[in-house]
């Protein structure tokens, strides 16, 4: 787990490989401990997936570029490449974290441009049952135990059907949950959903649409084809699109110079940035940096 700060990272990332494990252990967290996972300070770039069930008292966390409030028997499912940032907890707050290595996540052979997957990724919270929770916690705490086994033959082949059984779990409840209408996806429909996750896996770096074209094995004119059909806007605005929200969160939660964040993200320098961050946002970063800070609009967790 990186804790360490760095002014090249875009954020503190947040990691489950150090000293070769793949899982971060399930565990218990109160409201009167600072800075759970360093996740209080400011946002976090996510590189695993992870869960977070509220056992008891309330809290306001950032999942992307919304907030919401959860509060007792509420569950938080965070994919990666999101951005994760702790509003703020209250003193009686106690939650239970499992999470692990994205690589996981993808060796599990799930496919993750389904319907079941996108709709995570747009509505991260639930409210579950207290016998819910409970399936769900004795699941991982199995692999916790398995995870300390070392020495097994085949220990990689068994955490990948442990992640794969947590991962069904957690899609059945969201099923369960009769929230979601499941439609089937037309191919341009997954080719869009790849894209998206690619921005989110990229953290929206200063990449261009060829790029993406190129990692989805199509043209650029037909990717932006899709997302002008789909969307209403093209792909090149949709890359912008991320490339601003992680210059808005690097310009109001780091003390990164202009110069720092045009490198992080890509530009040629930093006065190429100051100019694209003026046309789409109307002033220059200095400016949005001193004039702003967080400004979240809570989302009702789903029921």
């Amino acid at each position: 787990m990186t804790t360490e700060s760095s002014s090249k990272k875009i954020f503190k990332e947040l990691s489950f490989l150090e000293s070769g494990c793949s899982f971060f252990h399930g565990s218990f967290h109160k409201g009167n401990e600072e800075n759970i996972l360093g996740l209080e300070q400011f946002p976090h770039s996510i590189d695993a997936a992870g869960l977070c069930i509220c056992l008891e008292g309330e809290g306001t966390v950032l999942i992307g570029g919304q907030s919401y409030r959860v509060q007792k028997d509420d569950m938080c499912v965070v994919l990666p490449g999101s951005i994760l940032h702790i509003i703020e907890k209250s003193n009686d707050f106690k939650g239970y974290i499992f999470g692990f290595h994205s690589e996981l996540l993808y060796q599990s052979n799930i496919p993750s441009a389904t319907p079941l997957f996108m709709y995570i990724k747009e509505n991260p919270c639930i409210s579950l049952s207290e016998k819910e929770q409970d399936e769900l916690i004795k699941i991982c705490d199995v692999i916790q135990k398995h995870d300390f086994r070392k020495n097994h033959p085949y220990q990689k082949e068994i955490s990948n059907h442990l992640v794969a059984t947590v991962i069904y779990e957690v899609l059945g409840l969201y099923k369960e949950a009769k929230v979601l209408k499941q439609q089937p996806f037309s191919q341009k429909k997954i080719y869009y959903h790849k894209f998206i996750d690619l921005l989110n896996r990229r953290s929206g770096k200063n990449m261009t649409i060829n790029f993406y074209a190129n990692e989805l094995c199509i043209t650029p004119r037909y990717l932006s084809a899709i997302c002008k059909e789909i969307t209403g806007h093209t792909a090149t605005e949709s890359i912008n699109k991320h490339i601003l929200m992680n210059a808005r969160l690097l310009l109001v939660s780091t003390n990164m110079t202009i110069a720092q964040i045009s490198e992080e993200l890509n530009f040629s320098n930093a006065s190429f940035f100051s100019q694209f961050f003026k046309k789409y946002e109307g002033v220059m970063p200095k400016v949005y940096r001193e004039n702003n800070r967080f400004e979240f609009n809570e989302k009702k967790i789903l029921i």
